[in-house]
């Protein structure tokens, strides 16, 4: 059976998708969500080269960088990160820029690199209060807050 996606749900599914895989400790399971994922990630990469690059190329590198991070390919990762945050900033997608700057901040979080993922949490908290998402700027706040207590 195929997972759907429908727009504008496909960006999201497949980020949720590739954050279940990483989080599951059952390695069948786990490839089944990365699939579900990538599925999500093609439609969306489809839409950036039929339908409008301006509005799902950012979309489309972070679902890229999800699935590398996914598959523990962490130099294509950072890099697909970066871009996602360029073009959201280029393309003027606020929410999205503080989006892709808090995954990246995951990222560099749970793997291992604690004073790089502070940049991109601080910026994604910026861009969460320039969108006016103050109560989820503050959620950033408490979250570091938290993992600062359990180091």
């Amino acid at each position: 059976m195929r997972f759907i996606c429908y727009i504008p749900t496909y960006s999201y599914s497949g980020l949720v998708s590739f954050w279940i895989a990483r989080e599951i400790n059952d390695k069948k399971k786990s490839k089944k969500w990365i699939k579900r994922g990538v599925e999500c990630k093609d439609e969306i990469e489809k839409l950036s080269v039929s339908a409008s690059k301006w509005n799902f190329q950012n979309k489309a590198y972070l679902l890229q960088a999800e699935e590398q991070f996914s598959n523990m390919n962490f130099e294509l990762a950072e890099r697909l990160y970066d871009a996602a945050i360029s073009s959201s900033k280029t393309h003027k997608f606020v929410n999205e820029e503080a989006l892709a700057n808090e995954l990246t901040g995951h990222f560099y979080l749970e793997s291992g690199r604690r004073n790089r993922s502070v940049q991109y949490f601080s910026r994604a908290f910026e861009k969460y209060n320039e969108w006016g998402a103050v109560a989820k700027s503050n959620t950033l706040t408490e979250y570091l807050d938290e993992t600062d207590r359990d180091d």
